[in-house]
């Protein structure tokens, strides 16, 4: 049930909420606020087969390598008295859209119980929200995520398309497993391992990207990171840029939520 800060439905959520309990009745179909559908990379609403993904994966190193708190601790302290360019505690609407695969055009996103609510109905591959708000450069990112229900192979993944055939993308399972995927169709690396979860709490994340490295961590510990994760910070001009993605694993409804998000412009952060 929402509460009194959450957005009021329009028929945009309506929308959603027959996608998720497969249909209105007949003649039902979704609310869109486009009849034309956006392009991302190839397709916005895509399946998770256009994402790129390597063949293999290797493990974390471990110990991590020092370089990792020299970049990142620098950054996290250079943010820690500055004003977010961005932040969000979904008490309202601020811009979020989403789309789902199989169904042409955008929705609003929805906010419920001061979050914003992420759903993937039955029979849809992938869903994902995004906000032009959120595409920069260099950034600090932060924001809370969780899992609504028990199924241990749903996924969330965060997605970063800072140039043409260049992705990175960091997926979370309910399963407490994760992946870190970085580079182009023709040089792909990854690496994958474990985190530390205790449902139903909600779960820490720190992103961070500044240059040519990256670093996300969970729980305010480094989990995955790489000094190569791109060529440089060339974000696209797309409003789709960065997106919070929810992938199936599946055959039942999924819902995920996000609460308390910052986000830190670098470039305008002395460090």
């Amino acid at each position: 049930m929402l509460n009194s800060g959450a957005m009021k439905k329009s028929l945009a959520f309506f929308a959603g909420v027959c996608l998720l309990t497969a249909g209105c009745g007949s003649g039902g179909s979704p609310v869109k606020l486009s009849e034309e559908p956006i392009s991302f990379v190839s397709n916005p609403a895509a399946a998770e087969s256009d994402a790129l993904i390597p063949a293999s994966t290797s493990a974390v190193p471990d110990p991590i390598p020092e370089w990792v708190g020299g970049f990142a601790n620098p950054l996290l302290a250079a943010v820690s008295n500055e004003k977010p360019v961005f932040q969000d505690d979904f008490s309202r609407y601020r811009g979020w859209l989403n789309e789902m695969s199989g169904v042409d055009g955008r929705l609003y996103a929805d906010l419920q119980d001061d979050m914003l609510l992420l759903e993937l109905p039955e029979r849809t591959k992938e869903s994902f929200a995004y906000n032009p708000k959120i595409s920069v450069k260099n950034f600090v990112l932060t924001l809370d995520l969780r899992f609504y229900h028990g199924q241990p192979k749903d996924t969330v993944r965060f997605q970063f398309d800072h140039a043409s055939g260049q992705q990175i993308s960091f997926e979370f399972s309910n399963n407490r497993s994760w992946k870190f995927h970085w580079g182009t169709a023709d040089d792909l690396h990854s690496i994958s391992g474990i985190y530390e979860h205790f449902p139903p709490e909600h779960i820490p994340v720190t992103i961070i990207m500044d240059g040519t490295n990256c670093a996300v961590y969970l729980n305010d510990e480094p989990l995955a990171y790489s000094d190569e994760c791109r060529e440089g910070p060339t974000p696209s001009s797309k409003a789709w840029t960065t997106t919070l993605r929810l992938l199936r694993g599946s055959a039942r409804a999924v819902i995920v939520n996000f609460d308390n998000l910052k986000l830190w412009d670098l470039d305008a952060v002395s460090h």
